[in-house]
């Protein structure tokens, strides 16, 4: 079984991948820990840095070639893995004012969390992860104001296909104001 687990920062992927790894007696497997660790990184920037996605893709292709149960966990997932062997692909989403204070508690700049809660608001790695992997196996899920062992309790349910995948779900524009989207859109 190979799960992905995406989304943008803050929403909660690695400690759902940890609790997710442990429930499946997975092996988890974190995408930046893999980049830094094997010098794929292209470049450092002001930004943060920038991943050789070529090389990184390459790394992960070898590792979700054995056999075994992996959790893939990542932001980058949806660039750098095949949709071939993967099972589900889980996107976790915030709500735009909770990411946003998450991301403050992280020390953030400004632009990054409005870089960040941008995206969020748009979907843009759901989009992303639908159109890489495909519908049928991309899971969303809400993470607001849920402890992160009842959202690992969620997705072990979507995978043991107790409960139906679902995505498209979360509409953060339907419920942010005009000031909200003029403020985390503004560069």
């Amino acid at each position: 079984m190979k799960i992905v687990i995406t989304g943008n920062p803050g929403t909660g992927k690695h400690t759902s991948a940890r609790l997710v790894a442990g429930r499946l007696k997975a092996e988890v497997v974190d995408i930046n820990k893999l980049a830094i660790d094997n010098e794929a990184i292209a470049a450092k920037t002001a930004k943060g840095l920038e991943v050789d996605l070529k090389k990184l893709g390459r790394l992960l292709a070898g590792i979700l070639k054995k056999k075994g149960k992996f959790v893939v966990v990542g932001h980058l997932a949806p660039y750098v893995l095949k949709t071939a062997g993967i099972d589900v692909v889980v996107v976790l989403r915030r709500s735009p004012a909770r990411l946003e204070e998450t991301l403050k508690e992280r020390g953030y700049a400004r632009e990054k969390i409005n870089e960040n809660v941008s995206a969020e608001i748009l979907g843009i790695s759901l989009y992303d992860s639908v159109k890489a992997f495909g519908k049928r196996k991309v899971a969303e899920f809400d993470t607001t104001g849920k402890e992160p062992e009842q959202t690992a309790d969620d997705i072990v349910a979507t995978v043991q296909k107790k409960k139906p995948k679902r995505a498209g779900t979360v509409d953060w524009l339907a419920v942010v104001s005009e000031e909200e989207v003029q403020r985390f859109f503004a560069y």
